[in-house]
């Protein structure tokens, strides 16, 4: 995911005349105008939760990168682990996988998802970021691969404990897919790539459709009672429960994989064969440690701890900083992530947050808040 951008809207989703209908309150978000809430953040929350929320995520980059005539798809493969130090070689096809983009420093360019076909590579990227993702890739794979950017798409996402009842009853087969795979279905004579994934922490599906098929599709879904509309809101709080990074807050290009704790997107392979950006950088902080780590934050009040308040201990040494907080709607309590100095990281010892001029208990709690209910098997 990526930050809310505060540049001019220029574009609108594919079901923008949906979210009107239906009463949404929008906000400008990397350059779209987008659904804030529908009914309200934490029912929309609560519903995901609960039954099955329904996203629109159309804002998202698509790009596919498909072999020149001569290239094979192993050798874009190799190009794109310059750039990411995930392992892309031994990603199978019809499944999806975690990545980040680094650069030379180390810094994260961007986190996204990769999916592997027979014959090309999909990546999703985060709206915002789009641009310089692609700078990235274009400098690594121009020439090996064409780089098809497909506004002709669009994306939605159907998130919760049943989800997979809902799509179930279009195709039986949509269950068997399992966490982070994929496969193509028609859904009421809408054509689509399906994959088990999502960024709530609940288990869920994202829909990659053509862009003209969107709203046939978002008003085919939202026709079951068990389907909610959901806004940004409710998307934002539900990754945060979730202990899910949030580009442009726990992530950025001063950020190191390993500083924020996503060690386990780098394998051993790629430690062993460090051929991608910032890897020297990257593969330092695995032996020597680092000055900074994501953490989780517990406020030990009713009142919530935002983005940018100071961490300090009671003796008023200052340690750390806050990246995402909010209300945790499933947690019923404030909730928080952000960067310390690893000393203290896996402390239960308490801090004070800065909150517009007031200091706020909290402590560091273990991540994520809320159990992920991924559909492993």
């Amino acid at each position: 995911m990526s930050e809310p951008s505060e540049t001019q809207t220029t574009k609108q989703s594919p079901l923008h005349s949906l979210h009107c209908d239906r009463g949404a309150k929008f906000a400008p978000f990397a350059g779209f105008e987008l659904p804030l809430s529908f009914e309200g953040i934490i029912s929309e929350h609560s519903a995901t939760r609960s039954s099955a929320g329904l996203f629109d995520v159309s804002h998202m980059g698509i790009v596919d990168l498909v072999p020149k005539p001569g290239i094979s798809l192993p050798t874009v493969i190799d190009s794109l682990e310059l750039v990411t130090p995930a392992s892309i070689q031994d990603l199978e096809v019809s499944h999806l996988r975690y990545a980040l983009l680094t650069n030379n420093q180390g810094g994260v360019i961007d986190d996204l998802i990769v999916t592997r076909s027979d014959t090309q590579l999909r990546l999703v990227l985060n709206a915002s970021r789009v641009e310089s993702d692609l700078l990235c890739i274009q400098t690594a794979l121009s020439d090996f691969a064409n780089i098809d950017i497909r506004e002709d798409l669009a994306q939605v996402a159907l998130q919760g404990p049943k989800a997979a009842t809902v799509l179930s009853g279009f195709d039986s087969r949509i269950t068997d897919l399992t966490f982070m795979t994929s496969g193509q279905f028609s859904l009421d004579g809408v054509d689509c790539v399906i994959s088990r994934s999502g960024y709530t922490g609940e288990d869920g599906f994202e829909l990659i459709v053509p862009a003209e098929d969107a709203l046939k599709l978002a008003e085919t879904l939202l026709l079951d009672e068990a389907v909610s509309p959901c806004g940004l809101g409710a998307r934002d709080s539900l990754r945060l429960e979730a202990g899910l990074c949030l580009y442009g807050h726990e992530l950025d290009e001063t950020i190191t994989p390993v500083e924020a704790r996503l060690g386990w997107t780098i394998p051993r392979r790629r430690r062993d064969e460090p051929t991608f950006a910032g890897s020297e950088v990257i593969l330092a902080q695995f032996s020597g440690g680092t000055h900074r780590t994501r953490v989780g934050i517990s406020s030990l009040t009713k009142r919530p701890i935002r983005e940018g308040a100071t961490l300090r201990t009671d003796e008023g040494l200052e340690v750390g900083v806050v990246t995402s907080g909010g209300f945790g709607p499933t947690c019923d309590r404030p909730v928080a992530m952000g960067y310390v100095d690893p000393i203290i990281s896996d402390s239960k010892s308490t801090l004070l947050a800065e909150v517009r001029g007031k200091e706020v208990p909290c402590q560091i709690s273990t991540l994520p808040f809320v159990p992920h209910n991924y559909s492993r098997n």
